[in-house]
């Protein structure tokens, strides 16, 4: 799915420095936060039906240097894993050196239609190491064209593509 490009009144916003700022981004202001150190990150509007916004990283190392592999290389392998199910996805490198793998996935749970998105964002560490950040915002199917989920498509498609990374490897 393609998602409008539109403006919208930005509600009031606030900053997450997610696992001590590993990951900067920001969400509504009135969004609950919850945290787990197996789940990750959870972040949603305290209301029926709303969407659900996710984040896990993971921390990758290499046995050599990064020096010449880019984020968009080091995407490749899910690229591959894509294309073989058929599912349609974007590649774009960053700026900032970083690259966001886009894609979309139908599935179910108890019975209900789910709609998920996702946004892969590589941020190399050099030498060795690089951050998976997946970003994953699912949805009741049925509410894919309702105003609200929309917006919240739009918003979060320009937080995550705006997020910024520590420079070193944290804990």
């Amino acid at each position: 799915m393609t998602i409008p490009k539109r403006s919208f009144d930005e509600p009031a916003m606030k900053t997450i420095m997610y696992r001590g700022g590993v990951v900067t981004f920001r969400i509504p202001a009135h969004w609950v936060e919850e945290y787990s150190d197996m789940e990750g990150g959870t972040f949603y509007e305290d209301s029926l039906d709303s969407g659900t916004l996710r984040l896990k990283i993971i921390t990758l190392s290499t046995p050599k240097e990064l020096q010449s592999v880019s984020a968009m290389d080091l995407l490749q392998f899910l690229v591959s894993q894509l294309k073989n199910d058929g599912v349609e996805y974007t590649l774009k490198g960053r700026k900032d050196g970083n690259a966001v793998l886009k894609y979309e996935e139908i599935g179910s749970e108890r019975g209900q239609s789910l709609t998920i998105f996702y946004w892969v964002v590589l941020n190399p560490v050099p030498p060795q190491h690089a951050r998976n950040a997946n970003f994953s915002y699912t949805i009741l199917t049925e509410r894919l064209n309702h105003s609200q989920i929309l917006h919240d498509l739009e918003m979060l498609e320009a937080e995550i593509e705006a997020a910024t990374f520590s420079p070193v490897l944290g804990v």
